[in-house]
């Protein structure tokens, strides 16, 4: 094998071991948080390519600015701010791009006490960016030479059967996620708003999110309000003059 062809062997593997690690992270701290076992990512498998590709950056970000100095405290801070921009901007970019493709938020740092009030359009927050600065300190001066080491003593025809196998398995996910979204998106259109209703108050209801569910019960009943007046004014300008008017009686009476 070529030299180019090992190195591009060597970073997918990366790729594939930082989406599996992210998911491990991500799922845990989700299912911590809630109290239940939650599988993060919206392909099915356990591996999140957000975290493959903020691996990726870390790594050819953080490894130039390890040793850029001579004071190992600068080089700490640089690593750090460095990492925390980097993810943040990959998070919002990624985040807005799923969004008007799949009309869907993926990911709602409003979900999370921790997060919900140093946010942005709840895809990105000051605790996850301080998060993913300390994440790109221990990846480039800590993580990333174990598995840099454990990669490097693969067999490079075993790095190209795990990339072409994961490749095939996560590829196929993902358009099988991507259908499914499809079909229910078609299904959502032929459903009624009370049916709306009904599947958006149990999906609340699952995730524990009480202070959506209020918000969303809140504008529900003002919603029937609003629509309870508008049809009484309905059926007031509708409403048959069958019966005579008071003054037309009066006036009848008089002649």
């Amino acid at each position: 094998m070529s030299m180019y062809l090992e190195t591009f062997l060597y970073w997918l593997f990366l790729f594939y071991l930082y989406n599996v690690m992210g998911w491990i992270l991500e799922s845990s701290i989700e299912s911590v948080s809630h109290k239940r076992l939650i599988n993060r990512g919206f392909l099915t498998g356990p591996y999140i390519p957000i975290y493959g590709m903020g691996g990726i950056l870390f790594s050819l970000i953080g490894m130039p600015l390890k040793f850029a100095y001579d004071n190992p405290y600068v080089n700490i801070i640089l690593v750090f701010v460095a990492g925390s921009l980097t993810a943040t901007s990959l998070e919002y970019a990624a985040g807005s791009f799923l969004e008007r493709v799949f009309k869907k938020q993926l990911w709602d740092y409003s979900a999370l006490k921790i997060t919900n009030k140093f946010s942005y359009k709840n895809r990105i927050s000051l605790v996850s960016s301080l998060f993913w600065g300390f994440c790109s300190v221990f990846m480039t001066f800590f993580l990333y030479d174990i598995v840099s080491a454990f990669t490097l003593s693969l067999n490079v025809h075993l790095l190209s059967a795990i990339g072409i196998a994961m490749t095939l398995i996560v590829g196929t996910d993902a358009m099988i996620q991507i259908r499914r979204h499809i079909n229910i998106q078609e299904s959502l259109k032929k459903l009624s708003v009370e049916q709306l209703r009904e599947i958006l108050m149990k999906n609340l209801l699952k995730t524990g999110k009480r202070r959506q569910i209020r918000e969303f019960r809140d504008a529900v009943f003002k919603n029937i309000n609003n629509n309870i007046k508008k049809n009484i004014e309905t059926i007031r300008k509708l409403r048959p003059n069958s019966e005579p008017a008071a003054s037309e009686i009066k006036n009848e009476n008089e002649e």
